[in-house]
């Protein structure tokens, strides 16, 4: 089945996604109405009754200015880092993260980040994913 969400209906691309019970939680994100990446947080959540999903958003107010950034999991809890993506077109986020999901929702804090090698700081793009719990494989093109 198909449903409409006015908070989404802006087009959003490269936001980050996590999820825990019947919530996903949908984190920063480029905006394509506006051209911009706007600090957001949305939280869907999902019932699922006999029949047809009962789904609902709320936007929340702790969301952050990021895309394309990259996630992994720390274990076997609810618990993930974020390191980089963009904060502009140009200009990379050189942070860290880390994201909790409890039963109170979803927890967001500054962890210290790693130190950048020159060819990072320095690169205008980069790209990467996670590979495992708590490992990410990061590249710049030269």
């Amino acid at each position: 089945s198909a449903h409409i969400l006015p908070e989404l209906s802006h087009g959003q691309s490269f936001h980050l996604a996590f999820s825990r019970a019947d919530c996903v939680y949908f984190l920063g994100g480029h905006s394509l109405s506006s051209d911009s990446r706007p600090p957001q947080l949305f939280c869907l959540h999902v019932e699922l009754l006999q029949g047809s999903p009962l789904i609902s958003c709320e936007s929340l107010n702790t969301g952050m200015s990021i895309s394309s950034a990259i996630i992994t999991r720390t274990g076997p809890t609810h618990r993930y880092i974020i390191l980089g993506g963009y904060e502009l077109d140009s200009q990379k986020r050189l942070e860290c993260s880390t994201v909790t999901l409890d039963e109170k929702g979803i927890h967001i804090d500054h962890l210290e980040p790693p130190t950048w090698i020159p060819d990072i700081i320095h690169s205008r793009t980069w790209f990467g994913g996670s590979v495992g719990e708590g490992s990410i494989l990061l590249g710049v093109p030269t």
